[in-house]
C-alpha cells in the first residue's frame, strides 16, 4: 500500500506514465482500472462526488452483506485525464470475467452462479443507509443517476422518489409527443402506476457479465459499483436485461436473469412501449 500511495502522491508525469502502460493487463477491467502493485489496483473516477459515493457503496456492501467485493483501501481526491478522484482497492487475484468463464462452465457451475447471484441480490436489498429514501447514489446530497434505465446519459439528481416518478411520467409524455408528430409509434399505454415507486432498495445497477469475476476458487466477485444506489426494486432486473442485450451475452445468461433478479415484466414492456430498450428485447 505504501508503494501505491507514494506513486499516487508523486508528480503527475509518474501517474501519467503509469496510466498509459499496458505491461500488466487486468483480466476483467476496463481502461479506467490501473494495476499499481502486485495486489493493488486504482479505479479512475469521473468526478469526486461519484468517486466518494462508489467508495461508500463498496463499504456498505462489505459491512452489511456477504457479497465478495474488493476491499477499498482509500479514496483520493486527485485530478487525472479521466476526471477527478481515485479509489485504491485490492486486486481480485486469479480471476476472469464471467463472460469469459461462462462458456466453459458445466451446467452445475452455471447453476451455482445463478443461485449465488440470486442470494447476492437479496442481500443487497437489505442494505440500510441514512439516505435510503433518496433515489440514486449514496451520499450526503442527491447525485446524478446513471444506468441503462436512463439511457446512456446521467439524469437527475432526484431529491425525492416523487421526483423520480415525475421523470418517468415526463418520458411517457415525450413518447406520446413523438407519436403525435409521426416520429414513432404510439406507446398506447398509461404512465407507470404509482405503485412502481413505493419503495427504494439498494441496487448495483450495472450487473453485466464484465462486472462479475470468478476466481480460481470459484468464488463470484462483484465489481464496479459506480452506478449503484437506491432505486425501485425493478431497476436491477431491467439493468441486467438491457446490459445483456447491449453486450450480446449468451442466451443462457439472458434466460437466467429472471431467476436472479426479481422479474419486472410489466415495467419492461412499458419501457419498450415508450422507446427504451435494445433490439430484440
Amino acid at each position: 500500500v505504501a508503494t501505491a500511495l507514494t506513486i499516487l502522491d508523486g508528480p503527475f508525469w509518474v501517474y501519467d506514465s503509469l496510466h498509459r502502460r499496458r505491461q500488466a493487463p487486468i483480466v476483467g477491467s476496463d481502461d479506467k482500472l490501473v494495476q499499481i502493485s502486485e495486489d493493488t489496483v486504482v479505479k479512475l473516477g469521473r468526478d469526486w462526488d461519484s468517486t466518494t459515493s462508489e467508495a461508500l457503496a463498496m463499504e456498505l456492501v462489505r459491512k452489511q452483506t456477504r457479497i465478495a467485493v474488493p476491499r477499498k483501501r482509500r479514496a483520493i481526491r486527485h485530478l487525472h485525464p479521466e476526471g477527478n478522484g481515485l479509489i485504491v482497492m485490492d486486486l481480485v487475484p486469479n480471476s476472469q470475467q464471467l463472460r469469459v468463464a461462462w462458456p466453459s462452465l458445466s451446467f452445475l457451475g452455471k447453476l451455482k452462479v445463478v443461485l449465488t447471484m440470486r442470494l447476492y441480490l437479496r442481500q443487497l436489498r437489505r442494505i440500510q443507509y441514512s439516505s435510503n429514501n433518496t433515489p440514486g447514489p449514496p451520499g450526503p446530497t442527491p447525485l446524478p443517476c446513471n444506468g441503462l434505465q436512463f439511457g446512456y446519459d446521467a439524469k437527475g439528481p432526484f431529491p425525492t422518489i416523487s421526483a423520480l416518478e415525475t421523470y418517468f411520467r415526463n418520458e411517457h409524455s415525450l413518447a406520446e409527443d413523438r407519436a403525435s408528430r409521426g416520429w414513432a409509434r404510439s406507446p398506447n399505454c398509461k404512465p407507470l402506476d404509482t405503485s412502481a415507486f413505493t419503495s427504494l432498495v439498494f441496487t448495483h445497477n450495472d450487473l453485466n457479465m464484465r462486472n462479475l469475476l470468478l476466481d480460481d476458487h470459484h468464488e463470484l466477485w462483484v465489481v464496479d459499483w459506480g452506478f449503484s444506489g437506491f432505486y425501485p426494486p425493478w431497476f436491477e432486473y431491467l439493468g441486467m436485461r438491457y446490459a445483456a442485450q447491449k453486450d450480446e451475452d449468451p442466451e443462457s445468461w439472458k434466460k437466467s436473469i429472471k431467476h436472479m433478479a426479481e422479474p419486472a415484466f410489466k415495467v419492461e414492456e412499458w419501457m419498450k412501449r415508450i422507446g427504451y430498450g435494445f433490439p430484440d428485447l
